[in-house]
């Protein structure tokens, strides 16, 4: 498990950018894992569960982020990038500490700081 976040954490630091284009993220992502950055837990889904929801995927289009959960959506219509942070309707914000063809990895800071690591459906 501490090889798996050591490896991880290295991929984060080599892959920083904060170029980040609205165009780079757009398509859809399926969840692969979430960490918890104070414990080092590590839960990896494969149509599993997060904060008892079945995790589906994220759609994101040019004017909309679509979460899917349990076959429902939450929809964000307002949404930008600024640099290396994506915000939702001014209300959420996740911080992009990987972003590649394949690859997105965000922490999102609600109660306990959570990297999110997502991979783009082709």
């Amino acid at each position: 498990m501490k090889k798996l976040l050591i490896i991880l954490l290295a991929f984060i630091f080599l892959g920083c950018n904060q170029n980040h284009k609205k165009e780079d993220l757009l398509g859809i992502w399926d969840w692969v894992s979430s960490t918890d950055l104070e414990t080092g837990e590590v839960e990896l889904y494969d149509g599993g569960k997060y904060d008892g929801y079945n995790l589906e995927f994220v759609e994101i289009k040019s004017d909309s982020i679509y979460l899917w959960f349990d076959l429902d959506r939450h929809n964000y219509t307002s949404w930008r990038i600024e640099g290396d942070s994506i915000f939702l309707d001014d209300d959420m914000s996740f911080y992009i500490k990987e972003l590649s063809q394949n690859a997105l990895i965000v922490e999102y800071d609600s109660y306990g700081k959570t990297l999110f690591t997502l991979k783009k459906r082709k």
